[in-house]
């Protein structure tokens, strides 16, 4: 009785402070655009530093092409509007109201938070000032070492200069300005971490080896990178992992006996200033309950010893929540968001997987969510191929479901590289299908297993390979399934 009435008030409490925040966390988006528009999506806008994979909003365009959008936002978060094909980068700041116009051939910003959207266009015309065509070409071109620091140089440069100019003759707001100059900090040093990285695996070196040219070396340390300024920004927690991943591969070169978790977090206790720390453990939490599948129990105390940032609160109880309920699920018939997911067929005919598993009833079903650019989900489709033909006089069936965008060449493709044309199916929403919402799923390959009853064996099954070896505990586990 005491625990019912303590998760009442602990839940009171909650919706209470949300929905004391709630409004001046909302970023309002009103437009208007051309008839051959329905929906205006808005994807990537964090709700908070840790968050991989945030809501995708979808505004419903009115017969007078008119739609309206509240966003939730923790602070400054950069995402991306989607206008049937064709996507704009955009930023958006709790408290703005924005007015968007779209023609086809343009988009144009009027009202409060309109004026770094306006830059934010400019940026996105001169390729020089994008961080993602400077790493695609360091894959894609032949380039001295040097050069890669030289274009990070041209990088910050000219982006400084845009914005010094923009700003002398807009009027951009204190957060805004604060954000852009951590923002391009922070990609300065992520493009330095990046090149050793990018380079040691174009040319097939240790990364221990390649060393950076004098003129350019800069040292930086976790100590000295850890602030909790940066959390304004929308990549400071990643960089934060790679500096903490680097400091646990030191200590475990020194000591290999030294277990990466409890290294993890003791480096994160004691290295890290309060508000970075909080917001860092909201992360590995974050990643244990949505990527590895996993409750630690030390880190969940850590967390709440630190906790005080009511965002960072309610982001928590809300992943747990999920997490629990996704665990609730095993052994279970399979839910009404799992059956009703929509999914195309390679004749583009569209079902439910309600369907699929109709027509394999009485099957142990082994399911590969996937996507033509994932590496590890192409890496593993030869040891899918080689299992599947193994287990062919079994009552299993393979299917494989992509979450790519449909287009004249994706059937071919998914044939190439699956070597597999049978039980092929695409999502209509991609990573925004019922499904991945059911079991938040934020990351690929994904496999489901459901058992010869249809119930949920795992929505984290093992992989068909072990890097690049078959998986003989998968291969026992579906035999003993379907046996």
């Amino acid at each position: 009785m005491n625990k019912i009435i303590l998760s009442a008030l602990t839940i009171a409490l909650l919706l209470g402070a949300c929905k004391q925040n709630n409004p001046k966390n909302l970023a309002i988006i009103k437009g208007k655009t051309h008839s051959d528009v329905k929906e205006v999506k808005f994807e990537w806008f964090k709700q908070h530093s840790a968050d991989m994979k945030s809501p995708q909003h979808i505004a419903k365009v009115d017969s007078l092409g008119n739609f309206e959008i509240s966003i939730p936002v923790q602070n400054i978060s950069k995402g991306e509007m989607l206008v049937n094909k064709r996507s704009y980068d955009m930023i958006i700041q709790a408290n703005d109201h924005l007015e968007i116009n779209i023609t086809e051939d343009t988009v144009t910003f009027n009202g409060k938070g309109a004026e770094k959207n306006k830059f934010l266009q400019i940026l996105s015309q001169n390729k020089k000032c994008s961080k993602m065509n400077i790493m695609i070409s360091w894959y894609r071109e032949q380039h001295e070492f040097s050069e890669f620091f030289s274009m990070i140089e041209e990088y910050v440069d000219i982006r400084n200069a845009e914005f010094e100019k923009y700003n002398n003759s807009h009027s951009l707001n204190p957060e805004f300005i604060k954000y852009f100059n951590i923002q391009n900090e922070l990609d300065q040093i992520d493009l330095y971490q990046q090149a050793s990285i990018i380079y040691s695996r174009k040319n097939r070196i240790p990364i221990d080896s390649v060393q950076i040219p004098s003129k350019y070396k800069k040292q930086y340390t976790l100590k000295g990178f850890a602030k909790d300024q940066y959390l304004i920004a929308d990549n400071y927690l990643g960089i934060l992992y790679q500096f903490i991943r680097n400091e646990v591969d030191k200590l475990q070169s020194i000591n290999r006996n030294l277990e990466t978790d409890s290294l993890r977090l003791a480096i994160i206790m004691d290295s890290l200033p309060e508000k970075t720390k909080e917001h860092c453990l909201v992360q590995e939490l974050y990643y244990d309950f949505s990527i590895y599948d996993k409750y630690d129990s030390t880190m969940m105390a850590s967390f709440n010893k630190v906790k005080s940032d009511i965002n960072c609160i309610n982001f928590i109880d809300n992943e747990l929540n999920k997490f629990n309920k996704k665990n609730a699920m095993i052994g279970a018939p399979l839910h009404k968001d799992f059956l009703q997911t929509v999914v195309y067929d390679t004749s583009n005919t569209k079902m439910t997987i309600s369907d699929i598993l109709a027509k394999n009833k009485e099957k142990v079903i082994y399911m590969d969510i996937w996507s033509l650019g994932c590496g590890p989900c192409r890496i593993a489709m030869p040891h899918s191929k080689k299992l599947h033909e193994k287990l062919k006089k079994y009552p299993i069936e393979f299917i494989y479901m992509t979450v790519d965008s449909y287009s004249d060449k994706l059937w071919n493709k998914v044939y190439e590289v699956s070597q597999e044309k049978e039980n092929q199916y695409r999502f209509e929403k991609g990573f925004n299908s019922k499904l991945h919402q059911l079991f938040n799923i934020i990351s690929i390959p994904t496999y489901i297993l459901i058992d010869k009853e249809g119930k949920l064996v795992s929505y984290k099954a093992e992989r068909p390979n072990k890097g690049r070896h078959d998986n003989p505990d998968l291969e026992k586990i579906l035999i003993k399934l379907a046996s």
